[in-house]
């Protein structure tokens, strides 16, 4: 959407500028079921940092998670019959040292490094309660 705003320049002369409104993407949620669990597996394996807000990040991954009130509560979408591979999917030229740095680190492994017939190349990694997150591109 184009907005138009209109301005005045040094000389005191009016003209319509275009202005884009931008969208930023905010974090994914997710409802997990121990926090501090969650945290030291995004930390540790993941390479990730957290701060005050409750922010997870690591580059482009930006998580916020809540623990959940009852277990029963956190279904990852992932898991629901005829569902997507993943509940979140991160655009990564980095594959391949992601996929050795993931592994080595002791993380959940879904779907080995692979690459299908279009190029895309992607791995899926798991959380501590079934999330899978896919690295591709």
């Amino acid at each position: 959407m184009v907005e138009q705003t209109l301005m005045n320049n040094q000389l005191g002369v009016s003209f319509v500028q275009e202005v884009k409104r931008k969208i930023n993407t905010g974090p994914t949620m997710l409802l997990v079921s121990n926090l501090s669990e969650s945290r030291r597996y995004y930390e540790e394996v993941l390479g990730c940092e957290y701060d005050d807000c409750g922010h997870t990040s690591r580059e482009g991954l930006f998580l916020l998670m809540y623990e959940a009130n009852n277990i029963e509560d956190v279904k990852p979408i992932s898991s629901i019959p005829g569902g997507p591979p993943w509940d979140i999917l991160a655009y990564t030229e980095s594959q391949e040292e992601l996929f050795e740095e993931f592994k080595a680190k002791g993380a959940i492994i879904r779907t080995e490094l692979s690459v299908s017939q279009s190029g895309w190349k992607e791995f899926v990694i798991q959380d501590l309660d079934g999330y899978k997150i896919g690295f591709g591109g």
